[in-house]
């Protein structure tokens, strides 16, 4: 049996969700080379299919408390069925992790040094991820909450010393998409940014007091999506069209940034945030796969999965993508249809499932 590994509150709760987003927000060039000055539109439709999805998340832990997703599957499935999609969960988790470390990865070898080696800035990232992880839940929620308020507070600073630059008429015209474009679009946004909170449902049972877990998930969710709109609309405000076509609007933005020639360079600052969010949108995704392989195998810790794990997830993001143009296809064109069997499909007809079994409990 896996032991409980600390716990968190209410309000850390709703910040590391915020701060799963908030590494999540670097990803929306994968919906903007679609939606460019209109991906605010399919932030908003894909928000609001997320949070049907998020009621039915935190509905499936409240029938059964204190359990994690792999744990309520094998509740509510066969011994044969539950293996399988235990083993899919793991597999989806698990691929999060090398596709982050490679954009991480990417992004600092192509802006920060000049096109150098993308190997030592996933060794460096890999360790503290281990190290992140073997503390537990309890230190990761306390790093990540004071991240997440730190960031928020960067991009209002931010947002106001680029001020002078915005310009509503670069959100102009407005709703111009077409069907296929809007229908990708909110189907990328569910799929990447918004969708992978479904990781959380690893770090539910960890909540001090189960009372609030849907308050604080809600509040999470919510708070996310205000920081993703803000950010994404004063993006399209600063560069217009050009942000679809730049890999990190943010940093970009940022650039601009000169204030008597005193204040400048801040997109230095944005870099490091960055790089400490992607961080622990990785802690999250790889203590979801540790802990989801010693709960399918009925392992008693899961602390010696987490170097082997880091270590092929490291070697995998070397060789996956073959350049940065490579990950954004994959990642806008295929990854959103093979993710919504997990945000999606498998939790709807769990759902399903567990409510049909609690009625016919009921009824007998």
């Amino acid at each position: 049996m896996l032991t409980a590994q600390g716990m968190i509150s209410s309000k850390q709760l709703s910040l590391i969700m915020l701060s799963l987003i908030e590494a999540s927000t670097f990803t929306a060039v994968f919906v903007s080379q679609y939606t460019k000055q209109d991906t605010w539109v399919v932030l908003i439709s894909g928000f609001i299919i997320v949070l049907f999805l998020l009621f039915m998340y935190v509905s499936l832990c409240s029938k059964f408390p204190g359990k994690t997703i792999i744990e309520i599957h094998a509740k509510i499935y066969g011994n044969l069925l539950v293996n399988l999609i235990s083993l899919l969960y793991i597999f989806y988790f698990w691929f999060i992790i090398p596709a982050n470390f490679r954009f991480l990865a990417d992004f600092f070898s192509t802006y920060l040094s000049q096109n150098s080696d993308i190997i030592p800035f996933i060794i460096p990232a890999a360790i503290l991820c281990i190290y992140a992880v073997r503390k537990g839940a309890e230190v990761i929620s306390r790093v990540s909450s004071i991240l997440s308020i730190l960031t928020v507070m960067l991009s209002i600073i931010i947002t106001a010393l680029i001020a002078k630059d915005i310009h509503i008429s670069n959100l102009l015209p407005p709703l111009q998409l077409n069907l296929g474009q809007f229908v990708q679009g909110t189907n990328i946004m569910v799929a990447i940014p918004l969708g992978e909170i479904i990781v959380f449902m690893i770090f539910f049972p960890h909540l001090n007091d189960q009372t609030k877990l849907r308050k604080s998930a809600f509040t999470g969710l919510i708070l996310s999506f205000i920081f993703f709109l803000f950010v994404l609309v004063r993006n399209t405000l600063v560069l217009g069209n050009v942000s679809s076509l730049q890999v990190q609007p943010a940093y970009q933005v940022s650039s601009l940034i000169n204030v008597g020639e005193v204040i400048t360079r801040v997109e230095v600052t944005t870099a490091v945030f960055l790089l400490f969010n992607l961080l622990m949108k990785i802690c999250f995704f790889l203590y979801a796969t540790v802990i989801s392989i010693a709960q399918c195998f009925k392992l008693r810790s899961y602390k010696p999965l987490v170097f082997p794990v880091t270590a092929i997830s490291a070697v995998l993001s070397i060789t996956m993508f073959k350049s940065p143009l490579d990950q954004l296809y994959i990642a806008s064109d295929i990854y959103p249809i093979y993710a919504l069997l997990f945000i999606v499909i498998l939790p709807i007809t769990s759902f399903i499932l567990a409510s049909i079994k609690k009625s016919s409990k009921t009824a007998s």
